[in-house]
């Protein structure tokens, strides 16, 4: 036990005598002495002995060259606990550069090595300087979209084609739906499988066209380019387009069923047909996915949608399968469950709509555009209720006691039914136009930056908009973000930093985003404030209708302090 005491207390004294032996630099990058023609991006330090927790919590990196302190990043220290990493957080001049290291002085840790810079940063960031003096630069980062309202282009063609698609996809959803709830032996008929299909490639051929208007509008291109579905990916990256482009893919995999109907009522197949089904149609209830709105909202849209499109679809395939000539009992049978559940159907339908128009109008049913298309719509939801009520009356008492469907009866069915469809298209018809607008509730979210800027000023007149926020605002690097909130669309959007000192070139930044959003240049990203002291900005861009009013202000930049903060890695 005594030797264990003895080598322990042995261990102890090697290990005291071990931190005081003053540590020393082996090898570095950039090397002493060395000549260095690109300027580097950080400094890296590698010791003979490793550095334990104390010596990274007085570590300390200083790099002067030409005379001027050059702003450098926290210490690291990486896993081997010898090598030391400090990332330069600002432009060197060109000269002769020092470098100090210190981690503890009163032992003697602590040194300095000279290398030479022959580049000037300057030529590597400013490129041209325009007859103002001012440098064009870009800003690079993270593009933050927020709801970025596309070109109005093709608008009314898109209108068209989303009352076609509506039309087509609802029979799809509508018509297989019902042939699983009210009309099992619907499918062995020939003109329920020929109206399936017709409906099936209608709806597969304007969703397709939908699509590519919407990425035509999004990207800017052409209609004949958007064609190509591989140019999709980009242009509709964002919520709506992540929806669209889902829904096109279900309609697409509908043909699982269209083909084969028999499936939607096969025991192995049915429940993820019906899934199946229910999924495709509420991608029309996320139709305002992005939009700011209410949980609820989209809740109420995918129930209201499945509540619409059974009634809607049921009713077309009635019309055109079941109806189109005189049956067996079957057909009476199918048309009397129809409207035994028009009821539900009818009261689904009415209720969520109204939720909706509370949750997306609000109090501004009246005063906004938006709403009174609403109101517009439920006007012509009554009508169709009450042909629906008048057909529910007649199916129930004229085909209570029938045993197969005649010809005659199936005309006067056939004829109520379609003018019940014909309203529901004028329904679908104003669904397509409420679309392209937003409901006053929908209100643009703000984005929130994801850093802690030290200065953040709103500037605005009557049509530009712009939020500016800018850190550490010393000199050296910054990172700068620029937020649109108005107007709807901007070209030539830049910010202009000039310095009120005398011979230094100003800074041109080029914000690359054409909607509302924010832009982040980082603090790698070429925001380098040269010179300390009060720097004039101003935000300009153009529209459709011309130049935008300026908006300007003023920058209080300090000179810049070393940041000897260390973080300890994997020791």
């Amino acid at each position: 036990m005594l030797a264990g005491v003895l080598m322990l207390a042995t261990a102890g004294e090697a290990a005291r005598a071990a931190s005081n032996i003053p540590n020393e630099l082996i090898s570095s990058n950039p090397q002493p002495n060395a000549t260095v023609t690109v300027v580097p991006t950080q400094l890296q330090l590698i010791f003979r002995n490793k550095l334990d927790a104390d010596d990274a919590a007085a570590l300390g990196v200083l790099l002067r060259c030409d005379g001027v302190t050059v702003s450098l990043g926290a210490p690291v220290i990486a896993v081997d606990a010898q090598t030391v990493s400090a990332p330069l957080a600002s432009l060197p001049p060109a000269g002769q550069c020092t470098v100090t290291w210190v981690i503890n002085r009163n032992i003697g840790s602590l040194g300095t090595f000279n290398f030479t810079l022959l580049v000037n940063p300057q030529t590597t960031i400013a490129g041209t300087t325009d007859a103002d003096g001012v440098t064009p630069t870009t800003v690079v980062g993270e593009i933050v979209s927020v709801n970025a309202t596309p070109e109005p282009r093709f608008g009314l063609l898109l209108g068209l084609l989303r009352i076609v698609e509506y039309l087509f996809v609802i029979c799809v959803f509508g018509g297989l739906l019902y042939i699983v709830v009210g009309w099992p032996e619907g499918f062995e008929y020939d003109t329920t499988q020929r109206f399936l299909r017709m409906s099936w490639f209608g709806a597969m051929a304007s969703v397709y066209l939908v699509v590519v208007l919407q990425a035509a509008r999004a990207s800017g291109d052409s209609f004949v380019s958007s064609l190509n579905p591989f140019s999709w990916f980009g242009a509709l990256n964002f919520a709506f387009g992540f929806i669209l482009l889902l829904r096109f893919i279900l309609v697409i995999a509908a043909a699982w069923l269209i083909f084969n109907p028999r499936r939607v009522l096969a025991p192995e197949t049915q429940v993820p047909a019906v899934l199946f089904l229910l999924a495709m149609m509420s991608t029309y209830g996320l139709t305002r996915i992005g939009q700011n709105l209410s949980v609820l909202t989209y809740v109420f849209s995918i129930i209201h949608v499945w509540s619409m499109g059974l009634w809607l679809g049921g009713l077309a395939l009635l019309s055109r399968a079941a109806l189109a000539g005189p049956g067996e009992r079957d057909l009476v049978d199918a048309v009397r469950y129809f409207a035994k559940i028009s009821g539900w159907l009818i009261v689904s339908t009415v209720f969520t709509g109204l939720v909706q128009v509370y949750l997306m109008d609000g109090s501004a049913i009246f005063t906004s555009s938006h709403g009174r298309l609403n109101v517009l719509q439920l006007i012509v939801v009554a009508v169709m209720v009450w042909i629906m009520l008048l057909l529910r009356n007649f199916a129930t008492g004229r085909l209570r006691s029938e045993k197969r469907l005649t010809a005659k009866m199936a005309w006067r069915l056939r004829r109520a039914i379609t003018a019940e469809i014909v309203v529901g298209i004028l329904i679908l018809a104003i669904t397509s136009w409420a679309v392209s607008m937003r409901p006053p509730q929908a209100v643009a979210k703000r984005a929130a930056p994801t850093a802690n800027y030290l200065y953040r000023e709103e500037l605005k007149n009557d049509r530009f908009h712009v939020v500016l926020s800018l850190t550490p605002l010393t000199t050296g690097a910054n990172a700068m973000r620029v937020e649109l909130l108005a107007p709807k669309r901007i070209n030539n959007f830049e910010v202009r930093l000039v310095p009120q000192a005398e011979g230094y070139a100003g800074i041109n930044l080029i914000v690359p985003i054409k909607y509302p959003g924010a832009a982040v240049a980082p603090v790698d990203g070429g925001l380098t404030f040269p010179v300390a002291g009060v720097w004039n900005v101003e935000v300009v861009g153009t529209t459709t209708t011309g130049d935008l009013t300026p908006l300007g202000t003023t920058l209080t930049i300090t000179e810049s302090l070393i940041n000897t903060q260390t973080t300890l890695v994997g020791g």
